[in-house]
């Protein structure tokens, strides 16, 4: 039997029994190497720590830092007043200063849950006073929260960047044109979908000084964007170092200005960083593993066969990747899904002329649409903690938002000058 095949049987079974990915990925790639693949075992070690062995990967921990200490920090009200004085006045106002503080969010902490979490739990509420349908108002917030990983920086673009072997500052600035891209269009669907619903508005037209003063209060939270993004994009310093400057900052600010932190929130971020960093390099490291069983097994190649013996038409290749993709999203953690299937899918990109850093946006859009996906969906459940609606009803709200990622997803694939403008301008 084929090495790859067996494999992802294997694999596949042992998700459908619910055993974590993590160890489904290391039991699998260990019951082939013992049983149809005899290697030594010492290959075990050695992938796994390949596979970890990463500078760029010391990113992860200091953007979930950041993203748990702004969260336990409450810093979320001030940029959703900020985003209220901008767009609060119109029709579906809220819904869209759900939008668009999701996406100042999404430039602190690059995680989905994460934004969903520190925005959503306070526009929910909010936006069920003034007058919204609580389905909308859960919807808008769980898919606003994908804007997380593709605003950068981005854990997800980081991992992509470390398997594809790319560089992670460009992809960064292609997420840039993919989340504006995707926070229109969200904001598109919240002016129709409140008109309908006949949702009053909320706010009236800000004056220059009241935008001003909100500016004013959201300075420090501002500040940390500006410093990460401007410093790696500046060329002061790496994404890695970034991370590093930035968790610092944060702790800086919030101990000494804001005074939202203090010695226990910052050792209990801590801990909670180190319990998610380390199932992340986890996953990671079996990946890894998984990934070179399935590169011996010629997995690559063969799957870049079958799919040009489908067409060798480079539009109707793409539609098969993103349908692969969109699948693997709806049960496969986006970390496990790139390091798993990009080794897979990056040759075929090769072979259509596809730039990496284009594919690197698909990839990643791919998988955020399963953040919004059951089962996974883990902005969905995210999204119930913080309304009290059921699952079902939370996955009935955010189908008009999800349908809309798609859109987004198709005009991206299609037209990667999007994606590629803004890289462009850095890197001839």
């Amino acid at each position: 039997m084929n090495i790859g095949f067996l494999l992802l049987l294997i694999f596949f079974i042992l998700v459908i029994l619910s055993i974590p990915i993590g160890f489904a990925l290391g039991l699998a790639s260990t019951l082939v190497l013992i049983s149809v693949f005899p290697k030594p075992l010492l290959l075990i070690p050695q992938q796994m720590i390949v596979g970890t062995n990463k500078f760029a990967l010391l990113a992860i921990p200091f953007f979930i830092l950041i993203g748990i200490l702004m969260e336990k920090g409450k810093i979320s009200k001030s940029l959703i007043d900020l985003a209220s004085k901008f767009v609060g006045f119109i029709r579906g106002g809220l819904a869209m200063v759900c939008v668009l503080a999701s996406m100042f969010f999404g430039a602190i902490s690059g995680s989905g849950p994460a934004t969903v979490a520190a925005i959503g739990s306070v526009t929910i509420p909010e936006m069920s006073k003034r007058g919204y349908n609580r389905l909308f108002a859960t919807g808008i917030a769980a898919a606003a929260g994908t804007l997380g990983p593709i605003i950068p920086p981005s854990i997800l673009m980081i991992v992509f960047g470390v398997v594809a072997q790319i560089s992670i500052t460009k992809l960064f600035l292609g997420g840039f044109g993919a989340g504006f891209l995707i926070a229109f269009v969200l904001i598109i669907i919240c002016y129709f979908k409140a008109a309908k619903e006949n949702v009053p508005r909320s706010e009236k037209i800000a004056s220059i000084n009241e935008i001003g003063r909100a500016i004013w209060k959201a300075k420090y939270v501002l500040g940390a964007p500006i410093i990460i993004l401007g410093g790696i994009y500046g060329g002061i310093f790496t994404p890695t170092e970034a991370g590093a400057i930035g968790a610092l900052y944060t702790i800086i600010i919030g101990i000494f200005f804001t005074r939202s932190l203090n010695i226990k929130i910052i050792i209990d971020s801590v801990l909670k960083t180190a319990e998610l960093s380390a199932g992340i390099l986890f996953i990671m490291a079996n990946a890894t593993l998984f990934s070179w069983l399935m590169a011996s097994g010629e997995v690559p190649q063969k799957v870049s066969a079958f799919l040009m013996t489908i067409s060798s038409e480079k539009w109707v290749t793409l539609i098969l990747i993103n349908i692969l993709l969109l699948l693997v999203g709806t049960i496969i953690d986006g970390i496990a899904a790139v390091t798993i299937f990009v080794p897979v899918l990056l040759p075929i990109a090769q072979q259509l002329g596809l730039d990496l850093t284009h594919f690197g946006i698909i990839v990643v859009v791919n998988l955020v649409i399963g953040f919004l996906t059951p089962p996974l969906g883990v902005n969905l459940y995210v999204a119930v903690s913080a309304s009290g609606l059921s699952f079902e009803d939370t996955v009935k709200g955010v189908i008009p938002f999800l349908i809309g990622a798609i859109i987004c997803l198709i005009i991206l694939t299609y037209i990667p000058s999007i994606s590629l403008f803004i890289p462009n301008l850095f890197y001839k």
